[in-house]
């Protein structure tokens, strides 16, 4: 049976620049950065160190690749973030030049607010009650 998912892969224009966003900008971690080859750089991100899923981040490379970079959801939020203080982090990731779709308000649940990376991919910050 599936127990859980470890790994989401986020295509990137650039694996250095998507790195700096979201290491400085979100305050992620890197997890695994090796090469296995010239050819093939194995680079996974993080929210903290023992977070349960990685983020793969993979050089677009072809034309169809390339096309889906900053828009791998079809313009619909990727993947939703619970956060432990919101308001914090909100306001870490706003001074820090992240941009956000408005300030957190209350949601189902709890308080939210859209946020998006370096390339226009659309993330949920949550925070439940």
């Amino acid at each position: 049976m599936i127990i859980r998912a470890t790994q989401i892969t986020l295509l990137v224009k650039d694996l250095e620049e998507a790195k700096k966003f979201y290491i400085e900008k979100l305050g992620f971690v890197v997890y695994t950065d090796q090469m296995f080859s010239p050819d093939w750089r194995y680079l996974t991100v993080a929210p903290q160190k023992d977070n349960a899923t990685v983020f793969e981040l993979v050089k677009a490379e072809t034309p169809e690749q390339q096309k889906l970079v900053g828009n791998q959801s079809g313009g619909q939020v990727f993947v939703m973030f619970q956060s432990d203080d919101i308001e914090r982090d909100y306001s870490t990731m706003k001074d820090n030049g992240v941009i956000f779709h408005g300030q957190p308000t209350t949601v189902p649940g709890g308080k939210g607010v859209g946020f998006e990376d370096l390339y226009g991919n659309q993330f949920d910050l949550y925070q439940p009650d």
